[in-house]
């Protein structure tokens, strides 16, 4: 996160659990060093260190630094871990942890399961872009669904866009929030800039910042 603010992204993505003893930590995988998070205690997981030595963080920690400054969001992908009952869980949790930090002006959310969506949204206004599934098309994903359903933000990955380029037509007709993951190929960047979307989700920031800087 420091990094991204440092270059001056809009945003850094990070990934949210919430352990057998609801506690929020950060993580790609649903499995840490051998682990299921949602079924092993924090206690449990920074047991074992990260390679670099460090704990794995908390929520709660990344909140606090995003808070050291005010440029770059902290992106917050609710992970759809487990069963709805417990994807649910951790987006609430997740939003309230937020409301008591008073950190709303840093966050942004990403959510890839509607009900979590639906919960969220009760309790929260803040930005919570759609994400769809990986790689597999939803019927939930199409323009007319989103519609529907009052989503504001959408968040696919590239091969959706490919597939149905109609789709980016609609979306920026009916004014949803555009982001594409993960754009990593400079000609994939070209495309997603040239279709002007709000935003675009890559590994290689400092690339696609110098090519948007260039086509200014």
């Amino acid at each position: 996160f420091r990094a991204a603010a440092e270059m001056g992204c809009h945003g850094s993505e990070c990934d949210v659990h919430l352990t057998a003893d609801d506690s929020l930590v950060i993580n790609h995988d649903p499995t840490y060093n051998g682990l299921e998070i949602q079924n092993a205690t924090y206690a449990e997981l920074v047991a074992k260190p990260l390679p670099n030595g460090e704990k794995l963080p908390t929520l709660r920690e990344y909140i606090t630094v995003a808070k050291e400054q005010t440029g770059t969001k902290l992106i917050i992908d609710v992970k759809n871990i487990g069963t709805r009952e417990h994807a649910i869980k951790i987006g609430v949790e997740t939003a309230r942890l937020v409301q008591e930090m008073a950190a709303e002006k840093w966050v942004e959310y990403l959510v890839a399961a509607y009900p979590t969506y639906e919960a969220m949204r009760e309790i929260t206004t803040l930005p919570i872009a759609y994400l769809g599934r990986w790689q597999t098309e939803l019927p939930e994903m199409h323009p007319d669904s989103v519609k529907a359903n009052g989503l504001k933000s959408v968040d696919y990955q590239n091969i959706f866009y490919f597939a149905h380029p109609e789709w980016v037509k609609t979306f920026k007709r009916r004014k949803v929030y555009l982001n594409a993951w993960t754009i990593n190929k400079e000609e994939d960047m070209d495309w997603f800039l040239k279709h002007k979307f709000d935003a675009i989700t890559t590994d290689y920031p400092a690339k696609l910042l110098q090519k948007i800087e260039s086509k200014k």
